[in-house]
């Protein structure tokens, strides 16, 4: 199955966090080698969505595609809100993420970015993001050469959209939203608590 997503984003806040590591989901293994973790923290109202930054042995960059140009730091991060993605679901069913429990992470998201800020930065150095609660987790991937900035409200309308469409009743046990130009994507399954 593939969809096409219009994904509205606004402004910019890193994402910050201290200590800890848990267990690393699979799927984070499989496009990030020897990862580690380089923060963690807890957001959201209530303080119970885990977000984990990971560093990666590999390089995970793509090609810089639409005349977007390389960039290094000190320069201020790419804004990516308002991107479009292509969503995918992952087959054959069984397996797939809680979407109520995708919902709290997409609860706090939007509870960040009101009280925080709508956006935050995907730094190319940590270049995964990881989110979960209970058992549903969601992970950003930057593929670029340079930092990206992405918009809070986005990433929560992504999770929704792939948590509540992407289970058995379609064949399918979660999925993805992908840049058209491969630079990054946000993937959301299930994990072991």
């Amino acid at each position: 199955m593939r969809y096409s997503f219009q994904v509205v984003l606004l402004c910019s806040v890193a994402l910050s966090g201290a200590v800890a590591a848990n267990a690393i989901p699979d799927n984070v293994l499989s496009v990030c080698q020897s990862p580690t973790i380089v923060s963690e923290t807890f957001i959201g109202e209530h303080e119970d969505v885990k977000v984990q930054a990971f560093q990666c042995a590999n390089t995970l960059t793509r090609e810089v595609d639409q005349g977007m140009a390389r960039r290094t730091h000190p320069h201020p991060p790419v804004n990516i809100c308002g991107a479009t993605c292509d969503m995918f679901c992952f087959q054959p069913a069984g397996g797939g993420p809680d979407p109520n429990e995708c919902h709290v992470i997409s609860d706090a998201l939007r509870y960040n970015s009101q009280n925080i800020g709508p956006l935050f930065t995907i730094p190319a150095s940590a270049s995964v993001i990881g989110m979960q609660y209970r058992s549903s987790w969601s992970f950003f991937v930057n593929q670029a050469e340079f930092d990206l900035a992405y918009c809070r409200l986005d990433w929560a309308a992504v999770l929704d959209w792939v948590a509540f469409n992407c289970q058995a009743p379609q064949n399918a046990h979660g999925g993805l939203c992908i840049a058209p130009t491969s630079q990054w994507f946000i993937q959301v399954q299930h994990t072991e608590s």
